[in-house]
């Protein structure tokens, strides 16, 4: 049965069947030919669909489509640019900087690649980088979108793992400002060997302040949302709704560059990815039933626990796993398969299950830069409507490699994951 399972879904892949449709395919035809009546795989389904947890996610959509058309991605951008714009690949760092505020407002690694790439490319451009530098800093700096809180993956693990999405969220905070911070080391390298092709530029307080007041708005927004899920004022799914209604104001009557033309194809574009999403979920769901009949998640954590002696053997065997798999697949349907098959092995190796959603996801985040599924790649290319090969160079390979530097510092020392969490907890005692 899952051999079946895995062979069907693998073939039904490399023939060019979306994702949801191959795991829904290839459940429906392992569990017929074992002769199970299939009204369970409907029953999972919607069972799978019916969540007030995921209630978030086409909120945070809505919210990051309001906010990146209401002018706050530009305002976001304006002010790095003030703040770090002067420094040696400043631009890049901007990318960068932008991507992880970003990420605080859509909670989603396409749209962050899709509203900073839009203004920072030509702009990086006009300076002097070169098309693949500009191309390769916006695909990378995109996963930052899925990193730092509020995330859409990082809601579906929380689910998956029936574990707080809250901290989650919390737990993702450092590392996703880590990230940033490692691949603008790379950035500022490469342009003070590269300085003679840019333009300088120069450190104004004035400028600072002048972009800061616009900006205000667009950054009490990130503080408004985790502020009120860290101080338990309202829950994730809540600080989604607030995020919308937060937007809306900020759009139509503070930056006024929202118009109901405007409203309605965030919303028709919010549908469509919900939707889709959604029924990714579903799919992955029913196949995960499978593996749950047929006990492949205890299977697979005794093999584990066998090959891996100690915590490093375990990290590494998952690492490498989930780098190979973030390169074929998409994080969502990833998180929905995997974080049941290798959460029963975590108390053996005494991994919180907060630090594996983190470790998880960063690594589906970066297959997000790789060939040949990432999304990245193509939102970055589609910037300038050329090909994915003008993206996958030299530049986007240092900054993985930057980005997975951090990575196996977060597993070497997983108190920095768990250091806002921590907090949470202790507020929470004591106010209690």
């Amino acid at each position: 049965m899952i051999i079946l399972l895995f062979v069907s879904f693998f073939v039904l892949l490399i023939l060019g069947v979306p994702v949801a449709l191959s795991l829904a395919g290839s459940s429906i035809l392992a569990l017929y030919m074992a002769d199970i009546n299939l009204v369970v795989v409907a029953q999972k389904m919607f069972t799978a669909m019916d969540s007030y947890s995921l209630m978030a996610i086409p909120f945070f959509m809505i919210a990051g489509g309001l906010l990146a058309d209401g002018g706050v991605s530009k305002r976001l951008t304006d002010f790095a640019k003030s703040l770090v714009g002067w420094l040696p690949g400043g631009f890049a760092v901007v990318v960068f900087l932008s991507s992880a505020f970003f990420g605080a407002i859509s909670g989603s690694s396409a749209a962050t690649v899709a509203a900073i790439g839009a203004i920072m490319v030509p702009a990086m451009l006009e300076d002097g980088y070169p098309l693949k530098f500009s191309l390769s800093t916006v695909a990378a700096g995109g996963f930052l979108g899925i990193i730092v809180p509020p995330s859409i993956p990082m809601v579906i693990y929380g689910m998956a793992a029936g574990t707080s999405v809250s901290e989650v969220f919390m737990g993702g905070f450092l590392p996703g400002f880590m990230l940033a911070g490692g691949m603008s080391v790379y950035s500022i390298l490469w342009a003070v060997r590269h300085k003679e092709m840019l333009k300088p530029h120069r450190f104004s307080p004035r400028v600072v302040w002048k972009t800061f007041k616009d900006a205000i708005w667009a950054l009490i927004m990130p503080l408004i949302v985790l502020g009120g899920i860290y101080g338990g004022i309202f829950t994730p799914t809540e600080a989604a709704c607030v995020a919308v209604f937060y937007g809306l104001l900020v759009g139509l009557f503070v930056y006024r560059e929202l118009d109901m033309v405007s409203i309605f194809k965030i919303l028709r574009s919010s549908i469509i990815t919900t939707g889709m999403l959604l029924f990714v979920i579903a799919a992955a769901t029913a196949f995960g039933l499978v593996l749950t009949r047929e006990n492949v998640p205890q299977t697979v954590a005794a093999m584990i626990t066998s090959v891996a002696t100690n915590k490093l053997m375990f990290w590494l065997l998952v690492t490498a796993l989930l780098l190979v798999v973030g390169t074929f697949m998409d994080t969502c349907p990833a998180v929905m398969i995997l974080t049941p098959i290798f959460t029963p092995a975590l108390a053996a190796y005494n991994i919180d299950p907060i630090v594996f959603g983190v470790v998880m996801i960063i690594n589906l985040g970066i297959g997000l830069c790789t060939p040949p599924v990432g999304l990245n790649l193509y939102v970055a290319a589609g910037l300038k409507k050329t090909t994915i090969e003008q993206v996958v160079c030299k530049h986007l390979w240092f900054y993985l490699l930057a980005a997975v530097t951090v990575l196996v510092l977060l597993m070497a020392f997983p108190k920095i994951i768990m250091f806002l969490p921590g907090l949470m907890k202790t507020a929470t005692m004591v106010t209690t």
